[in-house]
């Protein structure tokens, strides 16, 4: 290629970055301990006096550069999930998720907080909880609302995760909205949490899991039927099952795709191009776009909607209009759904780069 056409290229590419970057989102499928940045796990590492095997900084950060699986599991729980040992620890994240945040304008996030490791780590749940709702207060003054969902893991077993649920009920702040079931799907189907669900939704929780990320569509299947689930994330093992696929687009139960973090579990998909974010999409389901851990991947929301875009999965139309369901499957109430989308449209109609529909 021509150096004035790569120019032009980059150029388009900028531009269309610039126009993504102003428009206000959401995000519905984000882990908080994925926000955390290589300075603040680094600091962690000196204050508490850590032996990681890490002696610089620079080798921290090639830590994160993570290229498969197998190295971002290692890198989450025995270097990230381990440097956090004292509640006042809790300030790094909620430092580096306003960074992220603000970086990506948006507005109104949930986040899942996995409290297990960190009780291990001997990190009260109650003060834990507490701190975190402070932290989400404070974001509010800089325009930032964020609510959380405690994550329970497959891989601590049901009694563990009965138990995160009643200190959740517990220690009640208005911050934490809901229950979500996380972790290896191999160590845990989803039926065996219907217990756990069941007393959450009782108890005015919303509910959601993670299902069809590595294993089968029977996953998906137990989430939505016995977990009674409002929203699934990832969910992209339905495209092995149509039946299940026309259930999705029927009941419309959002679908929280992390694009590039399917990328890294290379279950059932390998590339944006084999990704079948498009035929959910084309069929009819509800699809939404969420990075999953950011920092750990690499990768801003910005950039997986620009990377969907460049890879010719979706047009800049039809990205505004993920945009859009982002905001509608969320969990606020429907009045400030509609404020955020007016103001998605609002920077759309004085943006001097037009979408062909605006």
């Amino acid at each position: 290629m021509r150096k004035d056409a790569i120019g032009a290229v980059q150029e388009e590419k900028q531009t269309l970055l610039a126009f993504i970057s102003q428009l206000p989102k959401t995000e519905i499928h984000l882990h908080i301990e994925g926000l955390v940045s290589v300075d603040s796990i680094w600091a962690l590492i000196q204050k508490h006096k850590l032996e990681l095997g890490i002696k610089s900084k620079d080798a921290l950060r090639k830590k994160f550069h993570v290229t498969s699986l197998t190295e971002f599991i290692d890198l989450f729980i025995n270097i990230v999930q381990a440097c956090f040992l004292d509640v006042d620890d809790l300030d790094y994240l909620i430092s580096d998720t306003r960074t992220y945040l603000k970086r990506n304008n948006i507005r109104y996030a949930e986040i899942f907080f996995a409290p297990t490791k960190l009780i291990k780590n001997g990190l009260p749940f109650k003060e834990m909880i507490a701190k975190l709702h402070k932290g989400a207060e404070i974001l509010k003054k800089d325009g930032l609302e964020i609510k959380y969902i405690v994550d329970v893991s497959r891989g601590f077993g049901l009694e563990n995760a009965m138990r995160n649920l009643d200190l959740t009920l517990k220690h009640h702040v208005p911050s934490v909205i809901g229950l979500g079931l996380g972790g290896a799907e191999q160590t845990g189907p989803a039926h065996e949490y219907k217990p756990v669900f069941d007393k959450a939704i009782k108890n005015g929780l919303k509910v959601v899991a993670h299902a069809g990320e590595d294993v089968g569509p029977k996953s998906i299947w137990e989430s939505i039927d016995l977990l009674h689930v409002s929203r699934i994330g990832h969910g992209i093992a339905a495209i092995k099952d149509p039946r299940l696929m026309n259930t999705l687009r029927d009941r419309q139960i959002p679908l929280e795709i992390c694009p590039t973090s399917n990328l890294f579990t290379r279950k059932f998909a390998t590339s944006f191009e084999n990704h079948p974010v498009r035929a959910f999409f084309d069929h009819g389901m509800y699809i939404t776009v969420n990075t999953d851990d950011p920092t750990l991947f690499g990768v801003d929301l910005n950039d997986e909607y620009l990377n969907l875009i460049e890879h010719k999965i979706f047009s800049l139309d039809e990205v505004i209009e993920l945009v859009k369901n982002g905001i509608y499957a969320t969990f606020l109430p429907e009045e400030r759904k509609n404020a955020l989308w007016a103001s998605v449209r609002q920077k759309i109609d004085m943006s001097s780069f037009k979408p062909k529909s605006s």
